[in-house]
């Protein structure tokens, strides 16, 4: 029964999504050691299953909205492995419930626990903000997942503020260096939620007002360029300040161009017009970068601590 039950939870929940949140919080909390030093492991730790739990607790609420508002049909799947369970029948509306309170309890308790070891206010704070984002991502009178807001808010709450708070958390104050490796994974989670968004130009006419209805199909796939020149121009500025060695400056560059532009952007710009599985082939290829980066340089911030820098 509890197995059926996971197999069913496990069709709303959109894991592959969910380390939106918990890889630049690794790699905002490695950066942060490296910068220091010395590694919090606890508070890492804890943060991480926080802002990965929040993120579920939003693709779940997304789902229940898709479900209730009728939004999906066989036209608009993605058929991606562990998503649209509801609108498929592959899980229950209470499954969903179940699986959104649950995973706001292990969020909201990891939380806590961070606060409890670092007594941080600020801390306390983003994580009551966190909390009412991930709620209102899709659900209440007013979800702002509806407005052309969205891309933007995700972006500073998902990458930006988890990667800003966890290398907070290792250094102990607030620094440039902090501030401009966050402007990276804030990046690329708008590039992220600007795929899904345009992908979905059609389907959302209705029921949302997404930026792309705003400045256009085209136009918002043309917005990326400068927001990509802004995240290379941050990266190559945290080297010029010395927070980053040459060779990671290298390694961040070389994933930029493999997983933003050889593998994604290049031919994404060609796109003229929206086409039924555009979701399908395009909404992957932006999450492949955020693991990539997120995976590689925390990887290299580890390696450079355990060597002594």
């Amino acid at each position: 029964m509890m197995k059926a039950f996971f197999r069913r939870a496990y069709t709303v929940m959109e894991v592959r999504t969910g380390f939106a949140t918990g890889l630049p919080i690794l790699s905002g909390g490695l950066f942060g050691a490296y910068l220091s030093g010395n590694l919090k492991l606890l508070p890492l730790l804890f943060f991480f299953i926080s802002g990965f739990s929040f993120n579920i607790v939003a693709n779940v609420a997304n789902e229940i909205r898709g479900y209730l508002k009728a939004e999906e049909d066989e036209s608009t799947f993605t058929y991606h492995k562990g998503s649209e369970g509801l609108v498929r029948g592959e899980a229950t509306l209470k499954d969903a419930w179940i699986v959104l309170a649950g995973f706001f309890l292990l969020a909201s308790g990891s939380g806590l626990m961070v606060v409890l070891l670092t007594r941080s206010l600020l801390v306390l704070m983003m994580g009551v903000i966190g909390a009412l984002a991930a709620v209102t991502y899709s659900l209440g009178p007013k979800p702002y997942i509806v407005y052309p807001i969205g891309e933007a808010v995700s972006g500073f709450l998902v990458g930006g503020v988890s990667s800003w708070i966890s290398t907070y958390l290792q250094v102990g104050h607030i620094t440039t260096e902090g501030t401009l490796y966050a402007v990276i994974p804030m990046i690329m989670t708008v590039f992220l939620m600007s795929t899904n968004n345009t992908s979905d130009y059609e389907k959302d006419k209705g029921s949302r007002v997404t930026l792309p209805h705003v400045i256009g199909f085209r136009n918002s796939i043309k917005i990326l360029i400068p927001e990509g020149i802004v995240m290379v121009v941050c990266w190559i500025s945290l080297y010029l300040l010395g927070g980053i060695t040459w060779w990671m400056m290298l390694t961040g560059l070389v994933i930029f161009y493999e997983y933003g532009y050889r593998r994604w952007y290049k031919d994404y710009y060609k796109i003229q017009e929206v086409y039924p599985t555009m979701g399908r082939e395009w909404g992957p290829r932006p999450l492949l970068l955020i693991y990539s980066f997120n995976l590689i340089l925390g990887a290299e911030f580890l390696l450079m601590l355990m060597a002594g820098r």
